[in-house]
């Protein structure tokens, strides 16, 4: 876990800085150790303070040693008095909070206790409106499975990075752990690229290019409707009008020939490669998305590497990034390449 590491003295200045890029992790309390203040931040933003050099350059961002969660996201610490002992390592210490919505995972032992579970997480956070019983994702679409415990509704607006995505979380997915990997690619695209996002869902990617960026044209392709209704409706809530939505199979449906990078945000997409380098211009670049076991982590750039001399072109891999654990054993990776 990140913190950024500054003199007191000038604390209360990076703090208002940090909070204003969204950078602060809010489950975390602001601690000091001797004449120095830590400033909890998520995962991956010291990649977006590179583009705050000046202003960063005499704080240094550490991995934070014995960091304190605020007590109000303590569900353990709640739970505990309920459950009988024996359950106390079977009892959630995480859960997402989605807009006005908390999604959280419980173990089949615990299931009796679902719905104080969820009458808990609501007294936790006041702001909230529901709790939703999250079973997992099936199929290409990854639609959730999920079961309403405590409150009502299922839709919401979830905001971060400036950014707003509308959703509901019955019908399509929302992981807040890709939150740096979605602000990386807000800042990545050049003015006047083109770009291909071959996996749109409701605009997780295309909407920080188009808000952050500016792109000459970004073609987002969906196959699932309801995915491709939300990523409608965040075109208008976000105001931005370089998206040209396409409802279909990006394996068929892809434009060949045109673009300056392609976005590829599906972890299970390795057969969309030679697709996605029939979309660009000699010179292109590729983001790869891929779950990968962490025995075999060069999996991903060897499929890279077979798909592009396939093609009878060539390859430069420019980095790999890991987005986060996405089960024990298994990373979500981002591997960054261009084409020509």
């Amino acid at each position: 876990m990140k913190a950024v590491r500054v003199p007191k003295e000038y604390a209360e200045e990076v703090r208002k800085f940090v909070e204003k890029i969204k950078a602060k992790d809010k489950g975390r309390l602001i601690v000091q150790r001797g004449d120095y203040i830590e400033i909890p931040v998520y995962n991956g933003f010291e990649d977006y303070f590179s583009e705050f050099e000046d202003y960063f350059s005499d704080y240094d961002v550490i991995e934070q040693e014995k960091p304190l969660f605020a007590k109000k996201y303590d569900l353990f610490e709640i739970l505990k008095k309920d459950v009988p002992e024996g359950l106390h390592d079977s009892i959630p210490k995480r859960y997402k909070l989605i807009g006005d919505i908390i999604l959280i995972k419980i173990p089949e032992e615990l299931e009796k206790y679902k719905e104080h579970v969820g009458e808990v997480l609501l007294n936790m956070h006041s702001r909230c409106k529901s709790v939703w019983l999250d079973r997992g994702k099936k199929g290409m679409l990854r639609k959730p499975e999920i079961e309403l415990i405590a409150g009502e509704g299922s839709e919401t607006i979830h905001r971060e990075n400036g950014c707003f995505f509308k959703l509901d979380v019955t019908k399509v997915m929302f992981s807040p752990g890709n939150l740096a990997e979605r602000m990386r690619m807000g800042r990545i695209v050049n003015d006047g690229e083109v770009v291909v996002d071959m996996f749109a869902g409701i605009g997780y990617f295309s909407i920080p290019m188009a808000v952050h960026s500016s792109p000459k044209k970004i073609y987002s392709i969906e196959l699932n409707p309801d995915s491709y209704h939300f990523l409608i409706e965040n075109m208008r809530l976000n105001a931005v009008r370089t998206i040209i939505p396409i409802l279909g199979d990006s394996m068929y449906v892809t434009p060949e020939g045109i673009a300056d990078r392609v976005v590829m945000g599906h972890i299970s997409c390795h057969e969309f490669l030679p697709v996605a380098i029939r979309a660009l211009k000699e010179g292109g670049a590729i983001h790869y998305h891929e779950s990968t076991p962490e025995a075999v982590l060069n999996r991903p750039v060897e499929r890279i590497k077979r798909a592009v001399e396939a093609e009878g072109r060539e390859v430069d891999i420019k980095d790999i990034r890991k987005v986060k654990h996405y089960s024990p054993g298994v990373l979500h990776i981002v591997v960054d390449f261009f084409v020509y």
